[in-house]
């Protein structure tokens, strides 16, 4: 019997990627409460635009990715712009 799990690894990888990102910030020394990056969409911003400020390139492609996995191509506008202003200073 031949039986497929569809959708689980997509979950699975999402979460994987919120830990990915979690630990990179951690180790820019920046606390990020897993249970609210999944739920509250300002914090998300707020994370997202530090971790794009990061001299971390690493860090700057897990946001990028975290970007598409919210699914908003003018909120990726937004964050890569605040990066642009930030590092023009």
């Amino acid at each position: 019997m031949n039986t497929a799990h569809i959708g689980v690894p997509e979950r699975s990888d999402r979460f994987i990627n919120l830990v990915d990102f979690k630990w990179l910030m951690a180790g820019m020394g920046w606390w990020v409460n897993l249970s609210r990056l999944q739920t509250d969409r300002d914090y998300i911003d707020e994370c997202l635009q530090l971790a794009m400020t990061s001299d971390s390139e690493l860090l700057q492609e897990r946001s990028i990715e975290m970007l598409g996995l919210r699914g908003s191509d003018s909120h990726c506008d937004k964050v890569v712009s605040s990066r642009s202003l930030a590092s023009a200073w």
